[in-house]
């Protein structure tokens, strides 16, 4: 593809700031795509931790089209993320502030699907839960495994590349006060398995054989 459609990057954080700038360092360094733009979706976190991650991917080149920084919540945090980067891009990298992407990974290939193959919505990366149903599929000489919405961890709140036409058919995330990151992401997989809508697409030539594919997750201390 000559001129390679605009991605967002949301970037989900809240008071943990060291994951966070190893998170942003990481993926400026490891995530090959030509037109990326970053939103910083921070949870109301000090005004000391917006800036070292500003700061951060600014020292690594990286554009940031926008953020915000209110308390309200992961769920309404993450839904302004949507909203913001969906005014800019047709596509969204998800990732939240402790995934380290420690290898080199160009994401070129998974774009050019979700721009030819309407049928599939996200392109899953990072772990993969145990018990899953996975179907092999292929496009454009890659092997993928189709992620079948029979079980629970269908979806998955590990990085991932979506596109606009996942989040209108799924929904977002719920807004409900007091409801924790773990229970934004068991919704939602909730409302994944129980609604038709584009698939779910896994690549199998990720690093490490695909489990893990390069990242690890770096969060042992809490956030909320």
């Amino acid at each position: 593809m000559a001129d390679w459609p605009p991605m967002a990057a949301c970037l989900l954080t809240y008071d943990r700031t060291d994951y966070a700038v190893r998170t942003a360092v990481s993926f400026c360094t490891n995530f090959k795509y030509p037109n990326l733009a970053w939103y910083i979706a921070d949870d109301g976190s000090s005004d000391a931790h917006g800036l070292a991650i500003t700061s951060a991917l600014e020292m690594c080149g990286a554009t940031i089209f926008g953020g915000h920084a209110e308390k309200m919540g992961p769920g309404p945090s993450w839904n302004r993320a949507i909203e913001n980067s969906l005014h800019r891009a047709e596509i969204i990298l998800w990732v939240e502030d402790d995934w380290e992407l420690q290898d080199e990974i160009d994401v070129t290939k998974y774009v050019k699907l979700l721009m030819e193959k309407p049928e599939v919505g996200m392109i899953r990366l990072g772990y993969m839960a145990v018990g899953l149903n996975l179907h092999s599929v292929g496009h454009d000489g890659t092997h993928y495994l189709r992620v079948e919405k029979s079980t629970p961890y269908a979806y998955s709140g590990n990085p991932s590349i979506r596109h606009r036409r996942y989040f209108t058919a799924y929904d977002w995330y719920p807004e409900s006060p007091g409801v924790n990151p773990g229970e934004c992401e068991l919704w939602h997989d909730d409302k994944v398995r129980k609604t038709e809508g584009p698939e779910i697409w896994w690549p199998m030539d990720l690093k490490n054989g695909g489990w893990g594919g390069g990242f690890g997750h770096i969060g042992e201390k809490q956030s909320y």
